[in-house]
This record gives C-alpha cells, structure tokens and sequence, in this order.
C-alpha cells in the first residue's frame, strides 16, 4: 500500500484511495496472508490498465518485506459517470426549466468521480445520460444525510416539465 499510494497522481483519469485491510487472527501471530482493497476512480478510456500497469512496475521495483509477495488484481465496479456535449446541452436545458421558478439557480458541475448507474447507461452512446436532479441536501449516503423538503416540488416540476418536453421532441 505503501509503495502505491501516490501512483495514480502520475496517471490521467484514475484515482487510487486504500480503504480497507484484513491481515491475520490473532495479534501475536504473523499472518500467513494479508490483503487490502481501494476504491478506484476511473474517467478516461484505458486508466485503469495503466494504473494497474503502474502499480505493477512499483510493486516490483523493490520488496520491503523480504521473502514474501505481492500480487494485485482489479476488478469493475460501476464507473463514473462522464458527461459529453449531449449532456451539456440536456443539462441547459433543465436549467432553463427551473429557472422558471423565481429564477431558481440549478448548478451544474461537470463530474465528481463518484461511480453511478447512470456511468454504465452513457456508456452505449445511445441515449443522453443526465445525472443528479434528485432532492437537494447533504451527505448523500452518510448516515447523517439529509434532504431539503423545500426541493421537493421543485425538483417535481423540474422532472415532469423535462420528460414532457422531451417526449414532445
């Protein structure tokens, strides 16, 4: 973990967080095995083969616990979701639309690097993928996450007045 933990900051579009490590049962024992896991982020096409690439080589270049071995495998979760011209212009739109509401802003923000659903929908390139008109709140999916009941409506009309302007299209 050690030898890997600023990898990703020399590899575009991926991100590398250690979160969790299980090693032996019994504290005065060395353990036979030990692992560890990370959260990856990845946001352009071939980072993650070249992260696991990168993390191979620094692996390799030097053991810092001798007589043992260190393997390291990535598995696919759900992606990011990243957002092209399409998006944009679908995303203006909804802006559009809640500002017809006392002129209530509707941010946007081109991407937070958090794994969705809505990263595998935009994958086919077939439909417009726009993501995170849900209530407004914090903590999203923290244990002390809430909502702002005043978004409700809001975001109501938002997405009613949305699907019926574009099934008009």
């Amino acid at each position: 973990m050690l030898q890997t933990q600023d990898v990703a900051k020399g590899v575009p579009g991926a991100q590398l967080n250690w979160t969790t490590m299980t090693a032996g049962k019994s504290r005065n024992q060395i353990p036979d095995t030990a692992s560890a896991g990370a959260d990856v982020r990845l946001t352009s096409a071939g980072a993650g083969d070249r992260l696991l690439a990168a993390m191979r080589a620094k692996v390799a270049e030097s053991k810092r616990v001798p007589d043992t071995e260190v393997s390291l495998s990535m598995g696919a979760g759900r992606p990011p979701f990243v957002g092209g011209e399409r998006t944009l212009a679908l995303a203006k739109r909804a802006q559009a639309i809640y500002a017809e509401l006392d002129n209530r802003p509707l941010q946007l923000v081109p991407g937070t690097g958090g794994g969705t659903d809505a990263g595998f929908a935009n994958r086919s390139g077939k439909a417009v993928v726009l993501e995170s008109l849900g209530l407004a709140g914090w903590g999203y999916h923290a244990k002390d996450e809430y909502i702002e009941i005043d978004s409700i409506v809001p975001r109501l009309y938002l997405t009613t007045r949305l699907l019926a302007d574009l099934g008009r299209d």
